[in-house]
This record gives C-alpha cells, structure tokens and sequence, in this order.
C-alpha cells in the first residue's frame, strides 16, 4: 500500500502516533515549521517498513510547506 498525497492514520498505529517525530512536529504549527529541519530528519531516518509511516508524516508536512509557502 502506497501512501497517498493527504497522509492520514489510524488512531491506533502507536508505532507512528509515539515516534519521536511525530511527537517533535505534531505540536508545531505550520507557519512554524522548517523545511530545512524536516528533510535532515527524513534524511537520518533508516529506509525500513518500520520508518515508512513516520517518513510518510514527514513528507506530508513538506507538501504542506510546499503549498503555504
């Protein structure tokens, strides 16, 4: 299952929802938001299933940026 351009979750996916990251950013507002920061971390996350869902989150925020910027 790829990922589609709005990202979205399941209330219970904990291995996205607990992740570092997301807690990180899921508490930002976008005007405050660096895209510079957010790609580092896409950058250092390892290419796993296990990181899909946060680096999903993570892309997701930068099309956002990508469209308000």
């Amino acid at each position: 299952m790829g990922s589609p351009i709005n990202w979205g979750i399941l209330s219970g996916d904990t291995a996205v929802l607990n992740s570092d990251l997301y807690l990180k950013y899921s508490s930002t507002t976008f005007a405050n938001l660096n895209s510079t920061t957010i790609k580092d971390d896409i950058k250092s996350a390892i290419a796993s299933n296990e990181s899909a869902g946060v680096v999903a989150y993570l892309c997701w925020l930068l099309r956002v940026l990508a469209l308000v910027g």
